[in-house]
């Protein structure tokens, strides 16, 4: 084993930390305190479809997207899209172009919650490097936006239609109000 690959099982482990560990940014804690703002029946899988609704938007996702972003099967996307809508926060409409599709659209209510929740994200992010100069701030910025740029290029970008934009919906970037370093799937799909 090279030096190299020694640095990128480093940093697959930091990744992995980030995603499941308990105290991670992503772990069980921290997301209890992260969707505390929204409605009480929406799980964590909710609240990630929520996202990838409003990255989607305009016009919405159809239910096989929500199917691909989850890994799972069309019946399941809609059981999570009908919670959604008890909850009132997203609405199903008729494709303008083709009436045969339905999209799921945030409602109002749907938008008020996820930026709570990004308000939230933004100020769990802010405590966890509070100590941190600007410049490091700056450049682990920098450099996971540079790491999900790369990702994107080199992989593959066949496989489920709403799978690409899913990632990205739930990625690690850092720029996008979307993205953020709050997805990397883990705040956002409970696994």
């Amino acid at each position: 084993m090279n030096d190299r690959d020694e640095e990128l099982r480093g940093l697959d482990a930091v990744l992995r930390e980030l995603r499941h560990s308990r105290f991670g940014l992503y772990g069980p804690l921290v997301r209890e305190r992260f969707l505390g703002g929204l409605p009480a029946d929406v799980t964590p899988t909710g609240y990630r479809v929520l996202r990838f609704v409003e990255a989607s938007s305009p016009p919405g996702p159809a239910v096989s997207d929500i199917a691909a972003l989850l890994l799972s099967d069309r019946a399941r996307a809609v059981r999570v899209v009908d919670k959604l809508m008890v909850a009132g926060l997203v609405t199903r409409v008729r494709d303008t172009v083709d009436r045969r599709i339905r999209r799921v659209e945030l409602t109002d209510a749907g938008r008020r919650h996820v930026a709570l929740a990004a308000e939230r994200r933004t100020r769990l992010l802010g405590e966890a490097v509070a100590d941190w100069p600007d410049e490091d701030l700056a450049r682990l910025t920098e450099f996971l936006a540079r790491l999900n740029a790369s990702v994107a290029r080199h992989l593959p970008a066949s496989g489920a239609s709403g799978a690409s934009g899913a990632s990205g919906a739930s990625g690690v970037s850092g720029a996008s109000g979307v993205s953020g370093v709050s997805g990397a799937s883990g705040v956002s799909d409970g696994r």
